[in-house]
């Protein structure tokens, strides 16, 4: 099999970054995909400007795919690995919608939509997660004249919510959708709003899904109330808010009776 770099005429001024292991020939050091093409660290249009002034350059020569070498058109950075991050930063722009459903999504919730939603949000799914790798590839270990250097193999950030420790946070997010009833997609856009603290997102929706499920018991309640004593839905409604804000032990049940006693019995 041959190696990428014999695909390309090589430049004397660089050395040729070369996969150490015949697993990574033909392969992108940016993203991981299929390399097509070479990028140069520094380009070489700029190569004269590092070299006179004695700038620090790589000066390598690397198998890349054309979406990451599109991307890099402009970048003048000499280092490898700031033509790596830069990559990365552009790739998770250009595809945080994709990145956004893959993160917002889960397997089970896309299981219930109808065959013509769930074809679409899968095919989002999917590119979303494609995405989500490349944006965060490593790279591998590669050989320039004959020594090889390793690539730490980067994993992914833990997130610790409650204590328990995830690997990444499709897990976290997955797992405390499961666990705590909430939809994993405001779990995702929540974390816009919260720093990107999850157990703070946790948290804020179980205070909606609380403050809900009251509003629709005291809708209900003081409804059935209302009717049963010929008095106004909406100043039931309000009378019962106002004791419960001066006492926030009581329930609905509590402060109906409460206004029932104080207001409602006398006028019968």
């Amino acid at each position: 099999m041959l190696a990428i770099e014999s695909l390309f005429p090589l430049d004397p001024r660089y050395r040729q970054l070369r996969a150490a292991s015949e697993a990574h020939f033909h392969t992108c050091f940016y993203c991981g995909c299929i390399a097509t093409e070479t990028d140069f660290a520094p380009p070489q249009d700029h190569w004269g400007a590092y070299a006179n002034h004695g700038q620090s350059a790589d000066n390598l020569q690397v198998p890349s795919c054309k979406e990451c070498l599109t991307l890099l058109k402009g970048c003048t950075m000499a280092l490898v690995q700031q033509r790596r991050e830069v990559v990365h930063t552009k790739l998770t722009r250009k595809y945080q919608k994709a990145i956004n459903v893959y993160l917002r999504w889960s397997e089970d919730e896309l299981a219930e939509l109808d065959f013509s939603l769930k074809h679409s949000i899968d095919a989002g799914l999917q590119l979303g997660q494609e995405s989500h790798r490349r944006s965060n590839y490593p790279g591998f270990p590669y050989d320039v004249d004959g020594t090889v250097y390793p690539v730490e193999q980067i994993k992914p950030q833990a997130v610790v919510v409650f204590g328990e420790r995830f690997e990444g946070l499709k897990a976290a997010l997955v797992h405390a959708s499961k666990t705590y009833g909430l939809s994993q997609g405001k779990l995702a856009q929540g974390l816009e709003l919260h720093n990107n603290n999850l157990e703070a997102v946790i948290l804020h929706l179980q205070r909606e899904q609380q403050q809900a499920s009251l509003e629709r018991e005291l809708g209900r309640l003081c409804g059935a109330f209302a009717k049963e004593h010929n008095q106004s839905r909406r100043y039931v409604v309000n009378a019962v808010k106002r004791y419960m804000e001066r006492d926030q032990e009581l329930s609905v049940h509590q402060a109906l009776e409460k206004l029932y006693q104080e207001r409602v019995q006398h006028f019968k």
